[in-house]
């Protein structure tokens, strides 16, 4: 998964991370792993900075081939 559009977007509204973090209710060190992509965020999470960010969160499922 690409997270760099959450950085991207975040400077974009010239958001500190702190900032982010505060408007999320999140930690600043989840909001710096998820930027770096680094551990493993939840859905729940993802919706949040999505939110925040005025961005939408897709998910989609991938088939597997046998």
């Amino acid at each position: 998964m690409n997270y760099s559009i959450i950085k991207e977007r975040r400077t974009l509204l010239g958001l500190t991370q702190q900032d982010l973090a505060d408007y999320t209710g999140l930690g600043l060190r989840t909001i710096k792993d998820v930027e770096t992509g680094k551990g493993n965020p939840s859905v729940a999470t993802l919706l949040k900075i999505a939110e925040v960010l005025g961005l939408e969160l897709q998910l989609k499922v991938k088939e597997v081939v046998k």
